[in-house]
Formats: structure tokens, C-alpha cells, sequence
């Protein structure tokens, strides 16, 4: 493998000729954005009081008509409940009440009846002395005055409060929302660029070179296939005609010159030429973080999705339905992991992340139209099944393509991938929830799956099976291998106390407890997006970065450990934070302690366990991690949905905080005794 086949060599490259076209698109949508902003403040404000207007006059109908029936306006006895009525479903109404011509307050909605009865007295106070008309400025809010008149006489006036800052907080949310599209924008623009820089030029050229390399050799018999006709792949198909000219002249020789030009040089069939290909452990990069962008939208709504299609029963709790299609979902990825191994042994990467696709853009499409916990169950488990294939498939081609001594940043790609996707399918997906709703957007993911499929096609290419059929030959079978390795006690622990728990963390706090605590909180599914985005994006920058360290200084261990008491101390200040910052910052040091524990761990499986990965393959203990290690994703949300359902918010996250400090120390104790030299040889692997 060439030194820049993992891509340690070229990604200041691709940063550079990414770099200027990402910050160009952004510049431009930032001049949209600011114009769009402007214009719609200016509209926003005469539309807020057009709007108080003609609820006014809607609600001025009903007295308007019992005064022409003859009924005295303050002998109406459900004026109240109607006033309530009338004053639901808008957020920008602070009360909304009837007064006679003098100035008696007569009826008022809930919110102005629980007000003190001096309160009133004020708003006549302040109209009095407001210059301008029907609208009185008081503590901030705006009072709308509108006459109500029978028979060509006011028999009263509507009084209607208007939140002062309900523009400045639509506002915010807005600036916010375009915030954060600009920002997904650029990390889409990057990841983009710079997977299509490595599959378009930097593939292309490496091969090419290796090409070359081998023609100095003396080996003619293979080329690259040239699936696209850009400038990169002219020149290589050039150099591959060149190859194939060679071969047809060969076969064309005599015997004797044959033989003469075999001893040394080496020539292949003309008409079926060996392929030169060299996976990379960025050939599914791009896909892989077009499909996990859609299969990420529904991440911050998901249990309030759930919770609308709840019907209660005489058997399960609320909180145990809502948190059982999360395991549902971590079950299917366990049972279809091995799959995933056996396509790539068989056919492809590119087949087997095709296979996963397909059932999961289509569970997506049907979850967005499901009308039953039944059918959303049913759909969650194909969607998940499809997942596990697709995923495994990648982080078991980067396993396989990678260099030992770059393992961390190698991992870095399939976490960087995913954690990018993450950022943007948490926070765009809020934004869709809450402006087109939870089927509309289910919509979109489905189809950024199927987008995924058709960047497979064209871009990912056809490696076949990338690990030789001898190689897997010499292995033990796959339930064999699985079943040894589950033997190995020190395997399990080391799962049990390192993945398990960040596992835990993961789908029991920020995607089954964080949604629900906030939207009980009273934020609405966008916000939540953008708060929960805060894991994803340190998870973003941390990544790249502790790779680099881990790989370069060894703190592979180091950093586990302290990655998990992180997760730990963030756990915990969630619990007793209440503002929207204290929330952040408990999300981001969740993130940080996630990505420091995560982006290591992997990487430090062979290295720990090299006697394993010799007799029972990389491939089959990876699956086995992983197989165990979402068993802590099916434990999570249910061991959240039993704490909360007896404990509390606060009681449940304590459990789940101290718990993930309590297992970071089982680790540190476990990785100290294993460092200490052996007493006893250890038995081999069969």
C-alpha cells in the first residue's frame, strides 16, 4: 500500500483546493441570508399587528351578534371560556380581554384573569398616554385596543396583549436556523470536495503511478478500469491503452521472441487483463456520509415521534414503548453485523453497501407514513437492518485497507464520516421537523439514501472481494471464530468496560433522555436539534485531532480513560443544569468525552489483542466488538426509560453519570493489570 493510500499524505492537499470554493458558496449564502433576514424583520413586525387585528375582529363577531340579539354584552356567561378559546394556538398572544365603553374590565382569558386586578388599571393608564392610537406600550408587552360596535354604538373594546418579544425571538431562532445551515453547508461543501478530490484525482493519479511502477519492473499484466473521463482518468486510460498495445504485440510474437521477452518482461491476456485496483480507506466515504445525513434527520425528534403515535395500555409504560423501537433498532444491526463480513468475503464493498441501502431507504420512507406503533416498529427493524449492513461494511473496509501504524486515523475517516452526518442530520433535521413535519421529512431522508445508492454506482469502485478466498480459507468459519473469541474472557471485559458504556451514554442520554427532557422544557424540536448538534460538532473537530495525537504519541489508552470520565462529569452537570447554556455545555462535554474515548478505541483492538487477530481474523473479533458493543445501544434507552419511569429525570441521570465514572475506573484497573508483565504463557488461539 502506497504511503498516501490512507491519505495521511494528501488531506493538506485536498484542504487547501477545498478550502477556497467552500468559503465562496458560503460568502454567497451568507449575502442571501443577510438580505432574506432584512427583508423578512421588515415584514414581520406590520404582519404580527395585521394579524392581532383580524383576531381581533374574528373574536369581536361573537359580541357583535349577541348585542344586535338584544343580549346585554355583560350578561354572557361563557364569554370567558370563549375569550380562552380564542386565544389558543397563538404564541405571539400574551391575554386577551372585554371591556365596557368606561373601561370595566367585563370578560378576559386565562392568562388576564390570573393577573392582579391593578394590572388593568394600567393598560387604560398607559393607552391614555401613548400618542399613537390602539396601541399602548406596557412591562414591554404591546396592548391592542379594538372597538366593538352594534347598531352604530360601542357597546365595548377588545383588548388583545401582544408579546413585545415574540419578533425577537422568532428572529433569533431564524438567525440561528440560517446559522446553522451555513455551517452544515460548509461541512457538507468539505466533505464533499474532498471526497470527490480523492476519488477523482488523487485515485486516479495513484494508480497511474503504480502503474508506471510496475511497467519499470517489467510487469505489463494488469491496468486500471476507467469507469469516468475526466483529465486524471484521460491519463490513466492513456497508460492503460499503452499496456494493452503492449500485450496484443505479444501475443502476436512467435514462440521464440516470446519466450525471449518472458524471461524478462511479464505480459498479460490482451483480451482479459488483470485489474489494478488499490482499495483506500476513503472509497466509501462519501456515500457513507451522504447515507448516514439521511438516516440521522429523525435523531433529535425520534422519541417525541414516538410518543405521538402512543396509545396507552393496560401493559407498558409510555416511556418503555417510546425507548423499545431505539433496541428494536440496535437488535436488527446485531443480527444482520455478520452479514456485512460475508458480502465482503463474497462479492463487494460495493455490493454489500448496496444491499444495505436498498431496505434502508425504504424503512425510512415507510416510517414517515406509519400510522401505528406496530407499523413504526416493523419499518424501524428493516430500516436498522439496512443500517448495520451499510455501516459495518464501511468500518470493516477501512479495517482491512488501513495501515496498522495509522489505525487511528484511518478509524478517523469512518468516524469522521459519521459524526459529520450526524452534525448535519441532527440539526437539519430539527429545522424540517418543525417547518414541514415528521412525514415530510422522513421523506427527504429517504431520498438522501437513495442519492447515497446512486453515488455507489458511479463513484465507489468495484473492488470485489477484498480479502482473497484463500486468505479466508485458512480461517476458521465465522461461527467458530465468534464463538472463540467469546471464550476469551479478557475480550469480553475489555468490551464490557470501554464500549459498552459510551454505548450507554450515547442512546440512553442524548438520544432517549436529552429530547425528552428538553421538549418538557418547553423547547421546540428545532432547538433541540441545535442543542443536541453541540455533541455532534466537538465530536467533528475533537476527532481528526485526537487521532492525530493517539497515533502519534501512543495515548491511545490515555485518552479512553479520559474520555470516558468526561462523558461522566457531563452526564451529571446536565442533570442540574436549566438554562440553555449550561445545557450546551454539558451536551459539548459529552461530545468531547465521546470522541475521546471512541476515536482510539477501535484502533487499540489489535495491538491489545494481537494473539486473537491472528488466530481468529481482524474481521470476526471487529464484529464480535461491535455485535457486543450495540448491545449496550439495546440496553441503553430501555435501563433510561426504567430509571426515568421510577426515579425522576435528575435520579435517572445521576444513576447513568456516576455509572460511567464507575466503569472508567473498572478500565483504568483493567489496562494497568493487563500492562503488568505475564506470570503464566497464555494459550494460543486454535
Amino acid at each position: 500500500m502506497s504511503a498516501t493510500n490512507d491519505g495521511s499524505l494528501s488531506r493538506g492537499r485536498i484542504w487547501k483546493v477545498s478550502l477556497l470554493p467552500t468559503l465562496l458558496i458560503v460568502a454567497t449564502l451568507v449575502a442571501a441570508s443577510l438580505q432574506a433576514s432584512r427583508l423578512f424583520e421588515e415584514s414581520l413586525r406590520p404582519d404580527l399587528r395585521a394579524k392581532a387585528e383580524t383576531l381581533a375582529q374574528t373574536a369581536a363577531l361573537q359580541f357583535h351578534r349577541a348585542a344586535d340579539l338584544g343580549i346585554p354584552v355583560n350578561r354572557l356567561g361563557a364569554a370567558d371560556a370563549y375569550l380562552d378559546d380564542a386565544a389558543l394556538g397563538h404564541e405571539e398572544l400574551r391575554y386577551i380581554g372585554f371591556a365596557s365603553p368606561d373601561g370595566h374590565l367585563l370578560y378576559a382569558s386565562r392568562d388576564l384573569r390570573a393577573k392582579p386586578a391593578s394590572f388593568f388599571d394600567k393598560v387604560l393608564k398607559a393607552h391614555a398616554l401613548e400618542e399613537s392610537r390602539g396601541l399602548a406600550r406596557l412591562d414591554g408587552d404591546l396592548d391592542l385596543v379594538h372597538p366593538v360596535e352594534s347598531r352604530g354604538r360601542v357597546i365595548g373594546q377588545l383588548h388583545l396583549g401582544i408579546d413585545a418579544t415574540y419578533v425577537e425571538q422568532r428572529l433569533q431562532e431564524i438567525h440561528t436556523d440560517i446559522l446553522i445551515t451555513l455551517f452544515v453547508t460548509a461541512l457538507v461543501t468539505v466533505e464533499v470536495l474532498m471526497a470527490l478530490m480523492g476519488l477523482l484525482v488523487l485515485r486516479p493519479l495513484r494508480l497511474l503511478r503504480r502503474l508506471l511502477e510496475l511497467g519499470g519492473e517489467g510487469d505489463f499484466t494488469r491496468q486500471a478500469r476507467v469507469r469516468l473521463h475526466d483529465e486524471a482518468t484521460r491519463a490513466l486510460a492513456s497508460a492503460g491503452r499503452l499496456v494493452r498495445g503492449l500485450n496484443r504485440r505479444h501475443a502476436a510474437l512467435d514462440a521464440r521472441a516470446a519466450r525471449t521477452l518472458d524471461a524478462r518482461f511479464r505480459f498479460g491476456d490482451p483480451k482479459a487483463p488483470a485489474a489494478l485496483e488499490e482499495p483506500g480507506t476513503s472509497d466509501l466515504r462519501l456515500p457513507l456520509f451522504v447515507f448516514l445525513f439521511g438516516s440521522e434527520l429523525s435523531r433529535s425528534f425520534w422519541p417525541l415521534f414516538v410518543k405521538r403515535l402512543y396509545q396507552p395500555g393496560p401493559y407498558f409504560s409510555e416511556s418503555f414503548m417510546v425507548a423499545l423501537p431505539m433496541s428494536l433498532w440496535v437488535t436488527a444491526m446485531v443480527v444482520c453485523t455478520p452479514l456485512a463480513g460475508r458480502l465482503l468475503d463474497t462479492r463487494s464493498s460495493r455490493v454489500a453497501m448496496l444491499v444495505g441501502m436498498a431496505p434502508a431507504g425504504l424503512g425510512l420512507f415507510m416510517t414517515g407514513l406509519a400510522s401505528s406503533l406496530t407499523e413504526l416498529f416493523f419499518w424501524r427493524v428493516v430500516t436498522a437492518g439496512g443500517y448495520g449492513i451499510v455501516t459495518t461494511t464501511a468500518l470493516l473496509h477501512v479495517a482491512r485497507t488501513s495501515k496498522q501504524s495509522h489505525g487511528a486515523r484511518s478509524m478517523g475517516v469512518f468516524v469522521g464520516a459519521s459524526t459529520a452526518a450526524s452534525v448535519c442530520g441532527t440539526a437539519i433535521g430539527g429545522i424540517l421537523a418543525d417547518r414541514i413535519g415528521y412525514a415530510a421529512t422522513f421523506g427527504v431522508a429517504a431520498a438522501l439514501v437513495g442519492l447515497a445508492m446512486a453515488l455507489v454506482l458511479l463513484l465507489a469502485p468495484d473492488l470485489g472481494p477484498v480479502r482473497a478466498r484463500e486468505e479466508a480459507g485458512a480461517r476458521p468459519t465465522a461461527a467458530s471464530a465468534y464463538l472463540g473469541i467469546l471464550k476469551r474472557g479478557r475480550v469480553l471485559l475489555f468490551i464490557l468496560l470501554a464500549a459498552m458504556p459510551a454505548r450507554l451514554v450515547l442512546t440512553g442520554f442524548l438520544f432517549y433522555l436529552t429530547p425528552l427532557r428538553l421538549h418538557e422544557m418547553g423547547f421546540t424540536e428545532a432547538a433541540i436539534g441545535r442543542l443536541m448538534m453541540g455533541y455532534f460538532i466537538v465530536t467533528v473537530f475533537a476527532t481528526p485531532v485526537v487521532s492525530l495525537l493517539a497515533d502519534r504519541h501512543g495515548w491511545h489508552r490515555g485518552m479512553m480513560l479520559v474520555g470516558g470520565g468526561l462523558s461522566g462529569l457531563g452526564v451529571l452537570l446536565f442533570a442540574s443544569a436549566s438554562g440553555s447554556w449550561p445545557l450546551l455545555a454539558a451536551v459539548l462535554l459529552v461530545g468531547l468525552g465521546q470522541a475521546l474515548a471512541a476515536t482510539p478505541l477501535l484502533a487499540s483492538i489489535p495491538p491489545l489483542f494481537a494473539e486473537e487477530c491472528a488466530g481468529f481474523g481482524l474481521d470476526a473479533l471487529l464484529s464480535v466488538f461491535r455485535m457486543i458493543e450495540r448491545v449496550g445501544s439495546l440496553v441503553g434507552p430501555l435501563l433510561a426509560a426504567a430509571l426515568l419511569g421510577t426515579s425522576g429525570f435528575v435520579r435517572s441521570t445521576h444513576v447513568l453519570g456516576v455509572g460511567m465514572l464507575a466503569l472508567t475506573a473498572g478500565l483504568a484497573a483493567y489496562l494497568f493489570l493487563r500492562s503488568l508483565p505475564p506470570t503464566t504463557p497464555t494459550p494460543k488461539a486454535p
